[in-house]
Order: structure tokens, then sequence, then C-alpha cells
């Protein structure tokens, strides 16, 4: 029997590769293969992930105005795609309304305060935000 470790590793996957399954549950026929095409989107691939953990500072925003935060993301570029959340709780009257690489290792986040007539005072919170680059 081949061991994986004894098998040669190759340098890059193309569309029409496999990879060996063990289906646990299929117990009379488990040995099954999986495309590379279904592990990645279609017409994509992903080629690099960058993680912030930390904490934005939502800033001084009136009722009803809308101000940017900012992180430092080393390695993001703009057009890279970025998954923003926080890891504590959003303060009251505080919406997200999208976050964006707005240039060179920086993410922007536009935060909302939501409330009619009180202003919102700046706040850091908790959050981590994961950016992907992707190219056709």
């Amino acid at each position: 029997m081949t061991q994986l470790s004894n098998l040669p590793e190759i340098d890059a996957l193309a569309d029409g590769d496999y990879f060996y399954v063990l289906d646990v549950s299929d117990v009379v026929t488990p040995d099954k293969k999986v495309s590379w095409i279904k592990v990645r989107p279609e017409g994509a691939r992903i080629t690099n992930y960058k993680r912030f953990s930390d904490t934005i500072t939502i800033p001084n925003l009136a009722a009803g105005v809308e101000g940017d935060g900012t992180i430092s993301v080393p390695g993001a570029a703009i057009g890279d795609n970025v998954v923003f959340n926080l890891t504590a709780a959003l303060p009251a009257n505080i919406a997200i309304l999208g976050c964006w690489v707005s240039a060179a290792d920086t993410v922007k986040v536009r935060f909302r305060n939501t409330h009619a007539s009180t202003a919102f005072t700046t706040a850091d919170v908790s959050c981590v935000a994961l950016v992907i680059r992707s190219s056709a």
C-alpha cells in the first residue's frame, strides 16, 4: 500500500485534478474522489488572505450622520474583498454600512449613528477583518 508521505508533491492544481476522500458516511464503499473544481468557486482563484484582529475606533457621530473608521491590514490592496465583524456588541444606535480597501494596507469601515437626536461619542470596539484577494 502506498503511504501518503511517499508520494511526490505537485506545485499547482489543475481543474482536472482529484483529491482522494475517505467517505466515513459510506462504510461499504468509503473510497471516493472529489475534483479540484469543486473545492474553489468557479472562475475565481483565491490567492491571498490577510487577517486583522484588534480594535477599530468609531468616530464621534452627530445624530443621523455617517463617519469612517480605519484599520491597518498590511498587504491589503485596492480591489480586494473585505469581510468585517465586531467581536463585541455593536454600540447602541450604530450601524455598519460597509467596508472596503481604501488604499494600500488600509481598510475603511463606514458607521452611521441611527439615533434621531443623540450624538454618539467615539468608542474603540474589538473587531476582526478578513481581506481576500481573488483573480479570475
